[in-house]
């Protein structure tokens, strides 16, 4: 059976400007087997003018790299919505798509603050191509961001606004493992926005850790090609900014909502229907059970609101919505 799968126009590029040159394709037949005779490999920067033996990975400061969260994803749970795995598959039939996320048969599917560690490396790879496209706007080239990250473990718990506690560590490394072999399948049906394909959150991943006291000392963490490219490839990258706080939502269902009201209502509003965010939860519970629980959630948050935006239970006759408004306050 012959391989139709067409090669990213990012392979066969080094530079920003052999990216813009490509067009979606490559105009320039030897353009692959000239990149190839370059000395340098893609995965290196440029060394730093003082020439000092740095971690070319290592991220800017936590202040300088905005939350992003990929938009295609964002109205949907392609994970577990609690903090324990979950092991069975979660399935959508949605108008625009057939979304089928399946996890690891050993470790379970990742959960919602496992992800964190997917906006980290969203976030950082959209921080690095804003900072490239800077530099070509005032007439310097530079090398496309790596395709991996190796970011050091207190800059990503500080990322994720966790403390530097053992247990912690630990629960990084399930993490990493659970991201990685979570698996999303997308079939799309009627979709400008959605991705084609199947899909893991994560790639492949490298962990050391000290002998003397386990703890893990270095991370290297692949960036998946759908996420690389759909970044790099694209002008506007699908991705939206979160608000930092959301690392400190302590409730799934929460960070649910949130993700939820920051793609349907930005900085206006929106409105689902009871059974609608039943249907995106991805959740096994029996509606009625449900119901109950994410009732009660919600009144949770008259007292202490979601990070910029305001939820509400409106009941009009047997028919339940739920209206999301964006505040603006931060907490």
């Amino acid at each position: 059976m012959t391989d139709t799968k067409q090669p990213y126009v990012s392979d066969n590029c080094e530079t920003y400007t052999d990216l813009e040159d490509s067009h979606e394709k490559i105009k320039n037949p030897e353009l692959a087997s000239i990149l190839k005779k370059v000395n340098r490999s893609r995965n290196y920067r440029k060394p730093p003018i003082d020439n000092k033996q740095l971690d070319i990975f290592e991220p800017p400061p936590l202040t300088d790299i905005s939350t992003k969260d990929e938009i295609s994803l964002m109205d949907i749970a392609v994970f577990g919505l609690g903090r324990k795995p979950r092991f069975e598959p979660i399935e959508y039939n949605l108008k625009d798509a057939h979304i089928m996320v399946q996890g690891g048969t050993n470790c379970g599917m990742a959960t919602i603050f496992d992800y964190d560690i997917f906006l980290y490396m969203i976030s950082y790879l959209t921080n690095e191509m804003n900072r490239i496209k800077k530099e070509i706007k005032k007439g310097n080239d530079d090398y496309l961001p790596p395709r991996s990250i190796k970011p050091s473990v207190a800059e990503l718990l500080n990322y994720c606004r966790r403390d530097h506690g053992g247990e912690n560590y630990k629960l990084l490394e399930k993490s990493l493992e659970r991201l990685s072999t979570t698996k999303i399948s997308i079939t799309k049906v009627n979709s400008k926005n959605r991705r084609n394909g199947m899909f893991s959150l994560i790639g492949d991943y490298n962990i050391t850790t000290q002998k003397e006291t386990g703890r893990i000392s270095d991370i290297t963490i692949s960036i998946p090609e759908w996420v690389y490219d759909g970044i790099v490839r694209i002008e506007n990258p699908t991705v939206l900014t979160l608000n930092p706080d959301y690392f400190l939502l302590d409730k799934g269902a929460h960070r649910f909502l949130h993700r939820l009201a920051r793609k349907a209502a930005g900085k206006t509003e929106a409105t689902y229907s009871l059974e609608k965010i039943y249907e995106r939860s991805g959740t096994t519970r029996v509606f009625r059970r449900w119901k109950s629980d994410i009732k009660s959630t919600i009144a949770a948050l008259k007292e202490n609101p979601l990070p910029e935006y305001s939820i509400s239970w409106e009941t009009k006759g047997k028919k339940v919505n739920i209206k999301m408004i964006y505040t603006g306050n931060k907490k």
